[in-house]
């Protein structure tokens, strides 16, 4: 199950003999700072920067203006909102439905309909095309409020398609426009240079993963994917690479863990729960890396590898370097306005291809916990185990933690009756599990078939994930209260 070769593939390209440029600041090729690209590459790191990673006040909360502008379009017109995630369900699975159909000779499509509508894109497993097809009748019965009592459910709709549609299908072609100026005018090249030092030895990965990180704890999980795909497409990643990022980095977001915060009563800790759970989300990360089944996965690219050269100097020598990347990228890259249109273009077709997923996904695991005590039952073996650890309300507890798993708002807002350390201990955990089967692990299998991500392998690392969770945020959670930070 975890032999390298079950994710190897002859039409790939092999990073066994690509090894990354090793230079110093006295073998870097300088660009002339001219105006226009410098400008070009300041400009556009602020803008994206600004909009992933400012943290800001808002109504009353701490969060980031990605968050603001699309809580701004939502209280402009949630009709309208609604109508445009509608759309790009539909779109997704009657474009997936003709490029199916034309690929399996069911009919045919002339060359000129297939490049226009870019039926190639839409390929996909009979899995997710049912998905899709599916997600169109759930989308327009939820809408319109016609069909069965157990879909219609308030706790079902208001989840799967209050909290996660809605925040997906704006979240992505909104955040791919500032995604785009980063990836495409040198701020990627810029912020991985300087993460180098870390990245490398603690995680194995490039320094420009940071950034993918960072834009799904700031963001969404579903812009760090985006992200990720964009430099996976260009060679930048190789299969490894990617599968460690998207399972140990794009962990829930901060305005996601803020908003249970709120709802747990615990919003004032909000600073120490951040600091928790980026600690036990490291911790995690550094042992998963090592061992399978991460640690199997081969170094394959599906474009010409483009690994990130591997940088030694001083940190003024790395800033240089860092900048001169960036300048050197937006140089090359397109005007702001363009790269912006092209992030926006390039996150609807994605948005398209993943939302009805989400969504017919979401539902059944709603379904599932709302009609049954499914969840309850897998919980009871770990009881024991919460108590072991000194957790109070050790049922809700495990309970809550499993639930994560599922879907990570119902987890977390499992456990609003527990006590203080069991609210803060859940959050952490939950926050950290990565793998959500309500969204994230379909989005995942979804967008990177070609790595190829696999339930089974999904599963394993979610598992994985919180048996090493649970005890480091417990002893965090622990810490913190010894502190008085509780």
């Amino acid at each position: 199950m975890f032999g390298s070769e079950s994710w190897e593939d002859d039409d790939h390209i092999s990073g066994e003999s690509v090894s990354p440029e090793k230079k110093s600041i006295d073998e870097v090729d300088f660009v002339d700072k001219e105006v226009r690209p410098t400008l070009k590459f300041i400009v556009a790191f602020l803008v994206g920067g600004f909009v992933f990673l400012l943290p800001v006040q808002w109504e009353g909360q701490t969060t980031i203006p990605l968050d603001v502008m699309m809580t701004l379009i939502q209280d402009w017109s949630m009709t309208a909102v609604n109508l445009f995630a509608f759309g790009i369900i539909a779109g997704g699975g009657i474009l997936t439905t003709i490029s199916e159909l034309h690929y399996r000779d069911v009919i045919t499509v002339s060359d000129r309909t297939e490049k226009l509508l870019q039926l190639d894109y839409w390929q996909t497993s009979i899995a997710f095309w049912v998905l899709r097809v599916v997600a169109i009748f759930i989308a327009a019965g939820m809408l319109l409020e016609v069909g069965p009592g157990w879909m219609l459910a308030e706790p079902v709709t208001n989840t799967a398609w209050g909290a996660l549609v809605v925040t997906v299908a704006l979240v992505i072609p909104l955040g791919a426009i500032f995604v785009n100026l980063l990836a495409e005018l040198g701020g990627l090249q810029f912020v991985g240079t300087l993460a180098q030092p870390l990245m490398r030895p603690a995680f194995n990965l490039p320094g420009r993963s940071a950034l993918d990180g960072a834009a799904s704890w700031l963001g969404s999980f579903s812009i760090g994917y985006y992200l990720t795909r964009n430099v996976f497409d260009r060679g930048g990643y190789n299969k490894r690479e990617v599968f460690v990022i998207c399972t140990c980095f794009a962990t829930a977001n901060l305005g996601t863990v803020g908003a249970v915060a709120a709802v747990l009563d615990i919003l004032h800790l909000f600073p120490v729960i951040v600091l928790l759970y980026v600690i036990a989300t490291v911790v995690v990360a550094a042992i998963l890396v090592r061992i399978p089944p991460l640690s199997t996965i081969p170094q394959e690219y599906i474009a010409e590898p483009d690994p990130e050269p591997q940088f030694t100097g001083t940190v003024g020598d790395y800033l240089r370097f860092a900048f001169n990347e960036g300048v050197r990228t937006a140089k090359e890259g397109d005007s702001i306005v363009r790269s912006a249109v092209i992030g926006f273009v390039d996150g609807v077709k994605l948005a398209g291809m993943i939302v009805g997923t989400v969504l017919a996904v979401a539902t059944l695991v709603l379904v599932i916990e709302e009609q049954s005590a499914f969840f309850e039952y897998i919980a009871m073996p770990f009881v024991p185990l919460m108590t072991i650890l000194g957790i109070p309300d050790p049922e809700l507890a495990a309970i809550g933690i499993i639930l994560g798993g599922a879907e990570y708002f119902i987890g977390a807002a499992y456990v609003v009756e527990a006590s203080l350390l069991t609210k803060v201990f859940v959050v952490v955990v939950t926050s950290g599990q990565a793998i959500f089967i309500a969204a994230s692990a379909p989005m995942m299998v979804d967008m990177f078939d070609d790595v190829p991500m696999r339930f089974r392998d999904l599963l394993l690392l979610l598992v994985m994930r919180t048996a090493l969770l649970v005890p480091v945020a417990a002893v965090l959670v622990h810490g913190a209260a010894a502190l008085g930070l509780l």
